[in-house]
């Protein structure tokens, strides 16, 4: 949520083409849902040859219909029972669909399954699966027209790669290591598909993530509590809002130890978006408790190399460690959302400056 992290847009247009067949598939099973289905003579009626066909050897006869055929037919006879209840879900999945058009938008909100929660488990067993095909096999490019070949996970994984300089985009820590299959990143669901299903592969909604920030502190958690309008309001996105520029990263010196310190994040425009980031992922305990781990071995630390570039005979006083310490801040600042740890090291350097400058001498000199 830290830095912008963007999928190519060959890659996000073809992933954006199933998207929009899994949109087509729920409205048509809200808004004209069949009575049943015997053969793939109505969904080649509905979407065509080749992708009426696709979704047909997953859906297969009665006799041998599959767990996602039932769920279509279990969504289908909901619908036909409730048809004004499922209009209005069917107008609030276009509408959340749009989220990504909308971001800034005063206001802005999504609507399922908010407004329409017993319909959630129906339209996840529909719309969930989707991802499930893309983690593993993927979308052949016959049926769905796609430009750049098989779209798959690990597909989506690669490409966000070279944007993201070994750096997660969530909490500016190391992404992982390279050389597995999933590129050591794991696939984050902005919106959790468990709350938000029919977004499980929209474009706007996947993105790399460091291990740590996917399956330890985000897993189903979200910034945006509900997704109302006060929610998405006070939430960064990688695509849409993202937090770098916005929040203020600062350190303090620890009250306990006046060798330590402690991180603080704050957004002095929009305080809550902050508020969101910190809940969600614990950045400032993880930040505090990552430089405290290098500062138990010194607080000149982090201007050792600096200090070795200097050379011997260099003989450390106030003025020129402070400007070797401001220095690394301009470098730092450079390098932020290319080097891993910026954020936070930027906090340290300027604490060390301000606060523990004469630690830091003391250190030096020895």
């Amino acid at each position: 949520m830290l830095h912008e992290r963007r999928l190519p847009d060959d890659l996000a247009q073809d992933l954006d083409r199933v998207f929009r067949f899994k949109l087509r598939l729920l409205d048509w099973l809200l808004r004209s849902p069949p009575k049943a289905l015997d053969d793939n003579a109505l969904l080649v009626l509905q979407f065509g040859q080749p992708l009426g066909g696709w979704l047909w050897t997953r859906i297969r006869r009665p006799e041998k219909r599959t767990a996602f055929g039932k769920a279509v037919m279990a969504l289908a006879a909901k619908a036909l029972v409730s048809p004004a209840e499922a209009t209005g879900v069917a107008d609030a999945i276009a509408h959340d669909a749009e989220f990504d058009c909308n971001w800034d938008l005063a206001g802005n909100e999504l609507f399922f399954p908010r407004l329409h929660l017993n319909w959630l488990e129906t339209v996840r067993n529909v719309a969930e699966p989707f991802y499930d095909w893309f983690a593993g096999s993927g979308f052949l490019s016959a049926p769905f027209a796609l430009t750049g070949g098989t779209i798959d996970r690990a597909t989506l994984m690669k490409a966000f790669r070279p944007q993201s300089y070994g750096v997660c985009g969530y909490c500016d820590g190391t992404l992982g290591e390279l050389g597995t299959k999933s590129e050591a990143n794991d696939c984050d669901h902005f919106f959790p598909k468990a709350q938000w299903p029919h977004l499980a592969i929209h474009p706007r909604n996947l993105f790399s993530a460091c291990q740590g920030c996917n399956s330890r502190w985000k897993l189903a958690n979200t910034p945006m509590g509900s997704a109302d309008a006060s929610g998405l309001n006070g939430t960064y996105h990688p695509m849409l809002r993202p937090g770098a520029s916005s929040v203020v990263v600062s350190a303090t010196i620890s009250p306990t130890n006046s060798r330590q310190v402690k991180i603080n994040i704050t957004d002095p425009i929009v305080p809550r978006r902050a508020e969101t980031l910190v809940a969600t992922l614990e950045l400032d305990s993880r930040w505090t408790n990552s430089s405290n781990e290098s500062l138990d071995r010194g607080v000149s630390v982090f201007v050792a190399k600096s200090a070795r570039d200097k050379g011997n005979g260099w003989q450390p006083d106030a003025d020129s460690v402070r400007l070797m310490i401001e220095d690394d801040i301009a470098w730092k600042q450079e390098q932020l959302g290319k080097e891993e740890r910026c954020m936070r090291l930027i906090a340290v350097l300027e604490c060390m400056r301000n606060d523990l400058l004469h630690e830091v001498i003391a250190e030096l000199t020895i």
